[in-house]
């Protein structure tokens, strides 16, 4: 367990909040959000709000963040037992969900969020389709006009896939390179460990979505990225 938080402890070091990037976004054309989000359209700096003693978090997006609520609340908590720590998951599907904005919007406007955890960016898995990232964008911009620090989740790879992690974290470092945003590099975690300790079992029996263990990675990047503080400093 030790190898695993210190993987993701180096991969977040590298890779988390990185919102100089260079990566130029591919030349597909976007479609706007269906429901216009009154919000600025400059791009704000990334709020830092790592050294709060009060995290309030905020997960946007589909199954893949079942369950990282309890987890990331709980490590947090352990790493800091003065914090006040609320994790949310209000689900909401896709990040360009329609029937779910409305919802979402006020969501981050009537309380006062740390952070907001934002998955659900589709994709293709052949890499054949570019799908818009406007939405992905909106949301973005909408949390840092509130004082809340945006992260991207690109999900880990499905089993036995070697190449979608890369493709996925690939595809969110170009969204923060037009609206920065911390990125969490949940697939490159996820591939060190794959090869590195190959017997851990990070998928669920359908090799898509993460069992206990891989949850319990993807919530040690998670720590690392909101609090700032090493997860291979937290007890056993």
């Amino acid at each position: 367990m030790q190898k695993i938080i210190k993987i993701a402890c180096l991969l977040c070091a590298l890779t988390a909040c990185s919102s100089d990037s260079s990566i130029k976004e591919n030349s597909s054309v976007e479609t706007e959000p269906k429901v216009k989000v009154d919000i600025s359209t400059s791009n704000l700096a990334i709020p830092d709000n790592r050294f709060s003693n009060n995290y309030q978090v905020l997960l946007f997006g589909n199954s893949h963040t079942s369950g990282l609520d309890t987890l990331i609340q709980t490590l947090i908590i352990v790493g800091n037992s003065a914090s006040e720590v609320e994790v949310i998951n209000a689900g909401g599907g896709y990040l360009d969900n329609n029937s779910s904005q409305q919802r979402r919007v006020e969501l981050l406007e009537n309380h006062s969020w740390t952070h907001i955890i934002l998955q659900g960016q589709k994709y293709s898995q052949s890499g054949a389709i570019d799908y818009p990232t406007a939405p992905a964008k909106t949301w973005i911009s909408k949390a840092k006009s509130l004082a809340i620090t945006p992260i991207l989740f690109p999900e880990h790879p499905q089993k036995g896939n070697a190449e979608e992690g890369k493709r996925l974290q690939q595809l969110h470092l170009e969204i923060s390179s037009k609206q920065r945003a911390c990125v969490a590099p949940i697939g490159l975690t996820w591939d060190d460990v794959i090869m590195t300790q190959p017997k851990l079992d990070l998928h669920q029996l359908d090799g898509n979505h993460a069992s206990l263990m891989g949850r319990l990675l993807s919530a040690y990047v998670f720590y690392e990225v909101i609090t700032g503080n090493a997860a291979d400093l937290l007890p056993y």
